[in-house]
């Protein structure tokens, strides 16, 4: 199915015109940095917290090895304990940021901005996080990409953009081309009052325009309840 650009997607965002020649590029496309958050005791990482920040250095250091990392710490503790471990393993402290902010869930992926590229310039679309679907708490993950801008941490021709629509960033691949692939089963269960053209108009808004989309009825593993 190929669905245009309509006049909800543009009223979702309040009234503006996307900016000309903006798009969702793929992930494996260059990019400034990979922004992680530090897991922690409040995390669900708990039970094996020493086991995953083991596998969260090994993390930066391979990042680091290419490009800067930029990472969310729930406080000074956290990131002091990251630091350490982080300097312990030899990590380039020169590619390596920390930011104090508080979030629920490491997984940025869904949480962090759906960014759109322009030719000089970025859309960071914030939309509205429920904790995929009710099933976690998640108030500050969702007030987690308003924070992060807020601090300046992101390029000065970047524009922070609210949606109040659920959606995460892992529920959308694009080939950078405006090919989008997602799963109707996720989009639905986060709004199950919605028609499927409804749904479609947020995610191209999300896109920032689709040529194609493929949308799987659901995925080929079963997942838990709500992801």
């Amino acid at each position: 199915m190929t669905p245009g650009r309509s006049p909800s997607a543009s009223e979702a965002m309040d009234g503006r015109e996307r900016p000309p020649g903006n798009r969702l590029p793929a992930e494996w496309e260059p990019q400034a940095g990979v922004l992680i958050a530090w897991p922690h005791e409040q995390t669900d990482w708990a039970e094996r917290l020493a086991e995953v920040e083991s596998t969260y250095v090994a993390l930066v250091a391979a990042i680091t090895r290419f490009e800067p990392v930029l990472i969310c710490a729930a406080d000074a503790s956290v990131r002091d304990r990251a630091t350490g471990l982080l300097d312990a393993a030899g990590v380039a402290r020169t590619r390596v940021r920390f930011v104090e902010i508080e979030y629920d869930d490491t997984w940025l992926r869904d949480t962090g901005p759906i960014s759109l590229v322009g030719s000089a310039s970025f859309l960071l679309n914030d939309f509205r996080f429920t904790g995929w679907g009710g099933k976690f708490n998640a108030s500050r993950d969702d007030r987690l990409v308003e924070g992060l801008f807020a601090r300046n941490l992101f390029s000065t021709t970047a524009e922070h953009h609210r949606v109040d629509w659920a959606l995460e960033g892992g529920a959308i691949e694009s080939d950078g081309n405006a090919t989008i692939l997602t799963t109707w089963r996720c989009l639905h269960q986060r709004h199950p009052e919605q028609s499927r053209e409804q749904m479609n108009r947020m995610v191209d808004l999300a896109a920032a325009g689709i040529h194609q989309l493929f949308e799987l009825q659901q995925a080929a593993i079963e997942a838990p309840p709500g992801e």
